[in-house]
Order: C-alpha cells, then sequence, then structure tokens
C-alpha cells in the first residue's frame, strides 16, 4: 500500500508540474505576440513621418499646357489669369540668355568697311609763344561725326572724345573728356605743350583722333587727321582758328587677305608680352576656295635674325578660324626698339609646300603696340590686315 500511494503521489506531482508549464509557454507567446505588434506599429509611424505620400491616397498630377486652361470644381474651365503666362511667347527673355546675345539684339556695331568715307569735321584753334616756348591748343568741337553702332530704338550711342599728339616726338600726348550720346560733341578744352621751340614749330605737325568710347571693349577710332604747324605761321598770326575734315584711319580699309584679331599685354615687371591670337576673318582663298589656316609668329630683330618662334593649330576648311591661343614672348632689354613681331597667316598643304595667305608686322610705330606700352598690364584687342 505505501507504494501505490507513493506512485499516485509522483503522478499528481508530475501533472501539477505540467500544467505549470503550459502556462508560462502561454503567457511567454502572448507577451512576445505583443512585441512583435509594438515593432510593427512603430516602424510604420516612422515610415509615415519619412515618407508620408506612402500613407496617402494617390493625387491628380498637374501638368501645364501651352494656351490651356486647368479645370477646376464640377469641371469648369477656369477664367484665364490678367497677369501674363511665363509659357506665352510674349515673356521676358530667359535668365539662361547670355548678355552678349542681348546686347547684340539691341545694338549693332559697324565695321569698319560699313562706315562713310566721310567722318566728320573737327575745328580747333592754336597760338604760340616764343618766350615761354608753349604751343597752346584749344580743341573746340566736332560736327556731322559717323555713328559707330546701330541702335534699334534710334538713339545714339556715340560717346567721342579727343586724342592729340605732337608727331614726330610723340612727347606732348593730351585727349579731351567724353561727351555723351552725341555726334556734334563741343569741348572747348584748352592744353598747352611747353618746351617747344621755334624749329619744332616748323617741322611738327598735329595729329588729332576722334575716338568713340566703349563701356564693353576697345575703343574705336572714328576719324583722324593732320595739321602742319608751319602751315598756321604762328610767329605771324597771335591765334588761329582752323577746321579739318575727318578722314578715315589707314588701316580701316578692308584688306583683300584678310585681317587678325589679336590680344596684346605687356607685363612691365618681367619685360614680356603676352600674345592672344583670337580669330581671323576673309581670308583669301585657295584653288578649293577654302583654307586650312594657322598663324606662325615670330621675334625678330631689325635684321631679320629671328629670336623665338610660336605658331597656333591648324583650323580645317575655314577662311574664319577661331583661335583663343595665348602665347608669351620674353622681349630683350631694349623691349621692342629694335625688334619686330612678324605675324603669318599659312595655309596647311598636307600634299605641296605650304603657301603664306598674309603677313603682318607689328614695331614701335604700330599704335596698338604704343598704346600697349603705354598701359602695362591692360589687355588691348585690335584686328591687323594682311599684306
Amino acid at each position: 500500500m505505501p507504494n501505490l500511494q507513493n506512485g499516485q503521489g509522483y503522478l499528481q506531482q508530475l501533472k501539477t508540474d505540467g500544467g505549470n508549464e503550459w502556462f508560462y509557454i502561454g503567457v511567454g507567446g502572448v507577451v512576445g505576440l505583443a512585441s512583435l505588434i509594438s515593432m510593427i506599429a512603430l516602424l510604420a509611424v516612422r515610415k509615415r513621418r519619412q515618407y508620408p505620400s506612402l500613407l496617402l491616397p494617390p493625387q491628380k498630377q498637374v501638368i501645364a499646357v501651352r494656351g490651356g486652361f486647368a479645370k477646376g470644381p464640377g469641371g469648369l474651365k477656369q477664367s484665364p489669369s490678367p497677369l501674363q503666362s511665363p509659357l506665352s511667347n510674349d515673356s521676358t527673355p530667359s535668365p539662361n540668355v547670355p548678355f552678349q546675345t542681348l546686347l547684340e539684339d539691341r545694338t549693332r556695331k559697324l565695321s569698319p568697311s560699313e562706315l562713310p568715307s566721310e567722318r566728320g569735321n573737327i575745328t580747333f584753334t592754336l597760338s604760340y609763344d616764343p618766350v615761354s616756348l608753349s604751343l597752346q591748343i584749344g580743341v573746340v568741337n566736332c560736327r556731322h561725326l559717323c555713328e559707330m553702332v546701330v541702335s534699334r530704338d534710334g538713339q545714339c550711342l556715340l560717346d567721342p572724345y579727343v586724342k592729340l599728339q605732337l608727331l614726330p616726338e610723340r612727347e606732348h600726348r593730351v585727349k579731351t573728356r567724353i561727351v555723351r550720346s552725341t555726334t556734334d560733341p563741343v569741348y572747348d578744352e584748352q592744353f598747352t605743350m611747353y618746351g617747344v621751340t621755334n624749329e619744332q614749330v616748323n617741322m611738327s605737325t598735329l595729329h588729332f583722333q576722334v575716338v568713340a568710347f566703349d563701356r564693353y571693349s576697345r575703343d574705336t577710332v572714328v576719324g583722324e587727321c593732320v595739321y602742319r604747324l608751319i602751315d598756321a605761321e604762328l610767329t605771324i598770326h597771335p591765334e588761329m582758328r582752323v577746321e579739318l575734315p575727318l578722314l578715315p584711319r589707314a588701316t580701316d580699309s578692308v584688306a583683300a587677305r584678310g585681317e587678325v584679331l589679336l590680344s596684346l599685354t605687356y607685363q612691365a615687371a618681367f619685360n614680356n608680352m603676352t600674345i592672344v591670337v583670337l580669330k581671323a576673318r576673309g581670308l583669301s582663298r585657295n584653288d578649293a576656295g577654302t583654307a586650312d589656316p594657322y598663324v606662325k609668329l615670330y621675334l625678330r630683330k631689325e635684321s631679320g635674325e629671328r629670336i623665338v618662334k610660336k605658331k597656333t593649330h591648324v583650323r580645317r576648311s575655314t577662311l574664319n578660324p577661331v583661335y583663343n591661343e595665348s602665347f608669351v614672348f620674353e622681349l630683350p632689354e631694349d623691349g621692342l626698339e629694335r625688334s619686330v613681331i612678324d605675324l603669318q597667316v599659312i595655309n596647311h598643304d598636307r600634299i605641296n609646300r605650304n603657301d603664306v595667305i598674309g603677313r603682318a608686322l607689328l614695331n614701335m610705330e604700330d599704335s596698338h603696340v604704343v598704346e600697349v606700352l603705354e598701359n602695362p598690364g591692360r589687355q588691348v584687342a585690335q584686328w591687323h590686315h594682311l599684306d
């Protein structure tokens, strides 16, 4: 009997322990399921904060249509807005349009070949004091100057001023103020050149240039004239009033062989000159009606001896090549006093010998070189005709 009772007690103990185990398993499952649901809800909230459109109903896409109007509530067309539509043809130009393009649409700068042969007149006065050796020059006015720029609205865009120098020494150089927007500027400015002897008066010449000021590029010469001081007879007449016609510059005539646009910069500290070959135009044709041009640049002595040589790349099948290539020339100790820049435009020929299309020489007598040397560090561009 004791053994039977012990067996029944053992079975009862097993039942009690098994029930507790299943109870714990059920409680653990409920807790785990609740934790999983909580994690899923937390992830859903985070996703909604990051991408709110995922849980929102899809919206209709709005498309802008040229000349159309979006439908309002009830399918009725909305009335057009009184404001100008940005899609209409009459809208303002896009900000991405280059400023230079907008400027060219408003104005057009004339080439030298488009200008008339009559450039206007200039009036000036002369007097000489033999005691103080001073020459007085009064720039009075200019009349009927030709315009360099054509404006669509008819506005005069000529801003002229006068440059004056005494030749051949070129030691006395002066210029007037700029008079805005006129072809008949009035200056009434007096200039005095001291140290001019009687012999210089009889041997010197006055060189006048009327120049059009340009804010965005290089100034352009409208016309020029020269006057020999001996013709004024200043020892007899106390004062002379002279009016002369302005003539085109000698370099304004269109060259048959073409032109090259050069930009020069002189660095006085390093005694060098930077030459940028920008482009060429109107080059003479070969038998095939076109050319493969490139540019050679030489720095030579007056005797013709070559100091240094540079050249651009070849541009294929064009009479108006664009280069934009820069070269630096180390000048001799005396600068360009006894040197010359020899520019040659050459047609590249793969079969036959290369032939020279045209040539230009730049030395101290060239106005471009003179202006660059007078303004160190300033970049000056100018067209040069090929001979």
